[in-house]
């Protein structure tokens, strides 16, 4: 018994010192820091105790004045934060060699051919006396397929496989630098080279080499994801992926990065800010990578320099929105030297992908100090629908050069017309209230519509009875063209059928090439009601008499004047013989 009650109390006290330091065991292999824990001497590493260190809501973990190994993933969750105070956190730290650790210690190039700009390396030759050979290993076992060395002044070595063995004469010390051009545009990578003296073999990372045209290259094994805050002070980062989230921050003074970038700024959220510090070795041609409109700050801090750039922004399958499908397009303008264009057309559903999709560079702050920035422009090559055909007079829809924007997505709407109703009637005449037509004549009506669009449109409307459901007798369909910002109406004669009483529901007809019916307006409206009668006979008899009268009249003063005539000419006919006799 006694036994047990001595467990139970280790075990309250194992738990009261996990409570109270506020790290805590998650999952497996993983360490959460819940509360405020502080980590104050290099001789203090236990910060990668597990595979992962999760300082989630509330957790804060500072590290001061320490030098420690990263050997594992560090995930700083939303409202969690992470402060350095003059302080390392350093991939391969006890690694030996540099070369096998996932710590970015490779060199390659940026894939540029020209002697000026091509990658290169100075063969570490001090203090080699004789000859010695020295073996290139490329990155990741890649291929040197279609490559091509240098060797100072030489003609072109082709290389092959992931390897290639120099071979050197007594240099005594000279400088000797290796030129390199990858296949294509692909850049060369160096992993780490073996210099061979007789029996005696030195190794010697990428890295470490001196070089020109080239970044770090290699994997890096360990990553930290900042949701929350970062704020680093005096402090440095080596060898390892830093994302930031879409709300996280980063804010750090006074301190380097070395083969930490590019920084990933996942969100237009998220905040960057880099001051008084120093980037080495990024694994890429920019330091920092934000999206569209996240937050970049970049004061009085030096860059990797060359040809990395201190930071990008980029859009990712970014699409321009039309109301209708078939519009073909072209975006000019695209790119750091503003000459790439493309064209496309909307799907079924209004939308086209820019450029194919996939990331596009649209803000480069260069590593001279300058900022570029895309202002490519969107270019209507054919917008047309059934209220602008070719033909009618009315200009493609759309609008001219029209800028392209950031956002992930764009909606092309101006320059497009939005027609609705106004008013349904019928005109009476003077004087009378009630609408009222007889069966199997007609009566006028008026339709009223308003075009609060910025284009014009030439459309037609057709009408149903809504009390049957069959379509009306207005003459087909009627038309009207209608200019942007005008208001006008059109007349026709509805004519009716059976006795009753009937209202109309005319429904403005839209392109069927919208993606959404009521994209540019229309829809319906609805007429007063108007009873047709039956002509009044009885009423309609003293007029056929009257006409009757008047038809026999004319037919028995026909048949009198015949009967004259043909007298007449008999009399003449007689007194015509007498006369001769």
């Amino acid at each position: 018994m006694s036994r047990r009650i001595a467990v139970f109390q280790v075990l309250i006290m194992l738990t009261s010192v996990i409570i109270a330091s506020g790290v805590a065991t998650g999952q497996e292999n993983e360490t959460v820091i819940a509360t405020s824990v502080t980590l104050e001497s290099d001789e203090d590493d236990s910060l990668c105790d597990y595979d992962h260190v999760r300082v989630v809501d509330g957790g804060e973990l500072t590290i001061r004045d320490s030098l420690l190994q990263l050997n594992c993933d560090i995930t700083i969750e939303e409202g969690g934060v992470l402060n350095m105070e003059d302080s390392s956190l350093e991939c391969g730290l006890s690694d030996e060699p540099d070369y096998n650790s996932d710590c970015g210690y490779g060199l390659k190039g940026y894939g540029y051919w020209d002697e000026e700009s091509r990658a290169s390396f100075r063969v570490p030759n001090e203090g080699i006396e004789g000859d010695f050979t020295m073996t290139m290993h490329s990155v990741g076992g890649a291929s040197y397929y279609g490559a091509q060395a240098f060797v100072g002044d030489s003609d072109p070595i082709s290389l092959n496989g992931s390897s290639h063995t120099f071979e050197f004469s007594d240099t005594d010390g000279e400088d000797i630098w290796i030129g390199l051009i990858g296949y294509g545009q692909s850049p060369v990578s160096v992993s780490r080279v073996i210099i061979e003296v007789g029996n005696e073999e030195i190794e010697l990372a990428g890295y470490y080499l001196e070089s020109m045209n080239m970044m770090a290259a290699g994997e890096r094994q360990y990553e930290i994801v900042v949701n929350g805050n970062i704020s680093m002070s005096g402090s440095s980062l080596v060898g390892t992926k830093l994302t930031i989230g879409e709300y996280g921050s980063l804010v750090t003074n006074g301190s380097t990065f070395d083969r930490v970038g590019p920084i990933l700024s996942q969100g237009d959220g998220s905040i960057v800010r880099i001051v008084n510090s120093t980037f080495i070795n990024s694994l890429d041609d920019h330091d920092v990578r934000g999206t569209a409109f996240s937050e970049i700050t970049w004061e009085d801090s030096v860059g990797s320099g060359g040809f990395t750039d201190r930071w990008e922004r980029r859009v990712v399958d970014q699409k321009v929105v039309f109301d209708s499908k078939g519009v073909v397009f072209r975006v000019n303008g695209m790119g750091v030297a503003e000459s790439t264009s493309f064209e496309s057309f909307s799907d079924d559903s209004g939308e086209a992908l820019v450029n194919g999709g996939g990331e596009r560079v649209v803000e480069v702050g260069w590593s001279n100090g300058t900022i570029w920035s895309e202002s490519a422009i969107i270019e209507i090559v054919s917008y047309r629908t059934g209220w602008n055909p070719d033909g009618s007079g009315i200009d493609d829809y759309g609008g001219y050069g029209i800028p392209l924007s950031w956002h992930d997505l764009q909606y092309v709407s101006d320059s497009t017309p939005h027609v609705e109703w106004a008013n349904l009637e019928v005109v009476l005449e003077e004087g009378v209230s009630e609408a009222v037509g007889y069966a199997g004549s007609s009566v006028p009506m008026r339709a009223s519509f308003t075009n609060s669009g910025t284009a014009s449109a030439s459309f037609y409307i057709s009408c149903d009875v809504v009390e049957t459901g069959l379509d009306a007798d207005i003459g087909g369909f009627q038309g009207l063209v209608l200019n942007a910002g005008q208001t006008d109406e059109m007349l026709f004669d509805w004519r009716g059928g059976e006795t009753g009483d009937y209202s109309l529901d005319c429904d403005i007809l839209t392109p069927t090439q919208l993606v959404s019916d009521d994209s540019f307006g229309g829809g319906t409206f609805s007429s007063e009601t108007v009873s047709w009668i039956e002509v009044d006979e009885e009423a309609g008899l003293p007029m056929v008499s009257i006409l009757v009268a008047i038809a026999v009249t004319i037919v028995l003063i026909g048949l009198w004047l015949i009967r004259k005539s043909s007298g007449e000419e008999l009399m003449d006919g007689i007194e015509s013989t007498t006369g001769r006799a």
